[in-house]
């Protein structure tokens, strides 16, 4: 979708534990900045926190409409940095979720 002229951004959420604990993926800002967002003016905003989500959130509406040539998008970045640009340099395993996936066995009763 990207060679499409379409934009991915994201919104990670890093915060630990909980039901789905089993499947976190490690520096998951790192898999979402090399293996999620991409596209022109591609960002993301890791949420560590709960409490930074309604806020996160907002931003990330904000700056999709406004779209990363408008005064709004650099008073945003300004404000409220980081944004994460996209970088076209993968180091993290785009597979990571597949993987985890795939060996979920260990979950589930063997029958």
């Amino acid at each position: 979708v990207v060679r499409q002229g379409i934009t991915i951004n994201g919104l990670p959420l890093m915060t630990r534990g909980g039901y789905g604990g089993a499947f976190d993926v490690a520096n998951l800002d790192r898999y979402y900045s090399d293996c999620v967002i991409g596209g022109p003016g591609a960002f993301m905003i890791p949420v560590n926190d709960w409490t930074q989500f309604p806020e996160a959130i907002r931003r990330k509406l904000v700056l999709e409409l406004a779209g990363p040539v408008s005064r709004q998008w650099a008073a945003e970045e300004a404000a409220h940095p980081p944004v994460v640009l996209a970088d076209d340099r993968p180091a993290a395993d785009c597979l990571a979720g597949e993987k985890m996936w795939r060996n979920r066995g260990w979950m589930m009763d063997s029958r």
